[in-house]
């Protein structure tokens, strides 16, 4: 590659990406070449008051800028590979750690460095120079960005291709399956005293407004799962109900997050009976609580470019005493201008409005549903008056804003001299800690007690509203010991069968609990379903290979994660017994040994075609075959 096709290569992508963003960024508020944009307009949802900015500056400052031809390329990756705004701020944060290793490579060097020089060393010192910032599993993350970055510039002729590994682990992969990650994910989910304390906040000790609504939207969370975001931008019109198969149901809409495509649709979490009559109270408290806000959101709507205030003409005078209640202060605040005359001291309406207007939420709407419309803040059930939480304003009654995530994490979690719930009411923990909760806890609570239920994956999946079964997987907390008791209670109750079943069933029921405790001494999960196998008594006779007729494996009908593993290991087996048939000198136990898994994954699939046994249920695909 040479510096003039290099150089070349680079005019063409800036010009593409001016472009791009001249058609399709035209709106948002922001230059292609300013040093800082605010995207807040790009944002699909109001609900989290995170900084909305990105500076195209060195790591850890906003003043001191990244060079023009990095700055240039970075804008260009992230106008023309856009795919949300929450992800545009971490992409940055990635190339600003590369151009800190490229200067610390070459001495500080800036005007060294040139695009077709950048190879994997500079993303191996990025990926150390990380260590010093961020946990793991944000390392891991980050590389992946940089190395987007790079193949986006490779794919160019900007840069040569690299071929880099990040050498830090995906920790997911293989973190929940040992000792620590297992007690770690343990530790997701909300203590005992936690929640009985947030029942009592609910029931009895939460008296003022502000506590009412944010313990209401933390009930809501509790029985529905939702995820913060959801829950945040909800419309007022959330509730749903219907009749399917002569019973009725109710449900909650709600636009969910992480979907697949541009548009924002609205889904329905269907509750259950218990849940339902938990919901139904919070939701008509919390539209209580916030028609207020409501009503004066409208106004807001009606006059984008105003903040009227009621009762006064523009030109109007005001008394210091009618000001401070429009703002909530005590005081007029000094921003606003004020006046005299032989009369005393007065404000202007016109002045106060325009401060009204310099405090409003830029953005009157809480979802950018991506085709053209918007759900708006009179649309939308948790809303509030400016200042409503404020431990030390009055509420704003001019000024209305969503609730927002940071809400409720000073409600359950305190922040600086903002004291939780659980300290104001002084609920601890048993070794006298307060109590502590994350709103996302909630979640895993409820995968856990799903799971703990024996709900199958790929319900537990559906119904929490996610895209694929294996991001399930992080939510599982079941220790062994419960997931033994949820077999032995699935062969009592007839959920099980199987030899084992069967034995069980045969015995007089003074004997049935002694055979379990006998028989059935761990359960283990596979990617092709659970094992029963004791490993402390033998080792595993089929290496793992269940599929090779192991009467303890167990499959969950109806489980498509069960299901795609075993496709995905016929498919490869396939074409490793094809293979090795082609090639004469493999031994024939090879292929013996891909023919016998190849007949037992067609067994353990079969289990699906059943029809006497429901989805959820555990069958054994080789109950009677013999120990190999």
């Amino acid at each position: 590659m040479t510096r003039d096709t290099a150089r070349n290569a680079f005019a063409v992508l800036i010009a593409t990406a001016r472009e791009r963003f001249a058609v399709g960024f035209a709106s948002v508020g922001f230059d292609f070449d300013e040093p800082c944009w605010d995207i807040r307009a790009l944002k699909d949802r109001t609900a989290n008051s995170a900084s909305p900015r990105l500076y195209f500056t060195r790591h850890g400052t906003t003043d001191d800028p990244l060079p023009p031809n990095l700055a240039l390329a970075v804008k260009s990756w992230l106008i023309l590979e856009y795919g949300s705004a929450t992800n545009m701020g971490p992409r940055l944060d990635s190339v600003r750690m590369l151009w800190e290793a490229i200067l610390n490579r070459r001495q500080q060097a800036s005007r060294r460095f040139r695009w077709e020089d950048l190879c994997s060393e500079d993303i191996s010192q990025a990926e150390l120079l990380m260590r010093t910032h961020w946990s793991e599993s944000t390392i891991y993350k980050r590389v992946i960005s940089i190395i987007a970055f790079a193949e986006f510039l490779a794919a160019r002729g900007i840069t040569r291709a690299l071929y880099y590994r990040p050498q830090t682990p995906r920790i997911e992969d293989f973190h929940r399956h040992t000792i620590a990650g297992q007690q770690e994910r343990r530790d997701r989910l909300p203590t005992e005293a936690a929640l009985l304390g947030l029942a009592d906040i609910y029931r009895e000790l939460a008296t003022e407004p502000r506590d009412r609504l944010r313990i209401a939207a933390i009930a809501i969370l509790v029985v529905t799962g939702l995820r913060i975001g959801e829950l945040l931008t909800m419309p007022t019109d959330c509730e749903v109900e219907e009749v399917r198969g002569g019973k009725p149901r109710y449900g909650l809409r709600y636009f969910r997050e992480k979907s697949r495509g541009g548009a924002k649709m609205f889904a329905v979490r269907w509750l259950t009976t218990t849940g339902a009559e938990l919901v139904r109270p919070a939701i008509a408290e919390i539209r209580s609580l916030t028609d207020g806000a409501r009503r004066r959101a409208q106004e807001l709507e009606r006059t984008p470019h105003r903040v009227p205030i009621p009762g006064y003409h523009w030109a109007a005078r005001m008394s210091a005493a009618d000001v401070s209640k429009v703002v909530g202060l005590l005081s007029p605040p000094t921003q606003i201008p004020h006046h005299s005359d032989g009369n005393g001291i007065f404000y202007r309406a016109s002045e106060v409005e325009k401060y009204l207007l310099s405090l409003r939420v830029a953005l009157l709407w809480t979802v950018n549903k991506r085709d053209g419309s918007f759900q708006m803040l009179s649309e939308t059930l948790l809303v509030t008056f400016r200042h409503f939480f404020h431990p030390h304003h009055g509420d704003c009654p001019l000024l209305v804003e969503p609730v927002v995530i940071q809400d409720i994490s000073d409600f359950l979690s305190g922040r600086g001299e903002i004291r939780s719930a659980f300290e104001r009411f002084d609920i601890r923990e048993p070794d006298g800690s307060f109590c502590r909760v994350t709103s996302h806890q909630f979640r895993h609570w409820l995968n856990y007690i799903a799971d703990k239920g024996g709900l199958p994956v790929d319900l537990q999946t559906r119904w929490l509203g996610r895209e694929h079964p294996r991001d399930t997987e992080a939510y599982r907390h079941a220790t062994v010991d419960e997931r033994l008791t949820w077999v032995k209670e699935g062969i009592r109750n007839g959920q099980l069968s199987g030899a084992k079943a069967d034995a069980f069933f045969e015995l007089p029921h003074s004997k049935r609990d002694v055979f379990l405790e006998a028989e059935i001494q761990a359960v283990h999960i596979t990617a092709f379903g659970l094992c029963l196998h004791d490993f402390a008594v033998t080792p595993c006779q089929y290496h793992l290979n269940c599929v090779r007729s192991c009467p303890d494996y167990l499959r969950t009908t109806g489980s498509f994660s069960e299901r795609d593993h075993l496709v995905q290991i016929q498919l490869a087996t396939e074409r490793a017994l094809a293979g090795a048939k082609d090639r004469g000198d493999v031994a024939q136990a090879w292929v013996d040994h891909y023919e016998q898994t190849l007949i037992g994954i067609r067994r353990a699939l079969a289990v699906d075609e059943d029809s006497a046994s429901p989805d959820g249920t555990l069958v054994r695909p080789f109950a009677g075959d013999k120990r190999r």
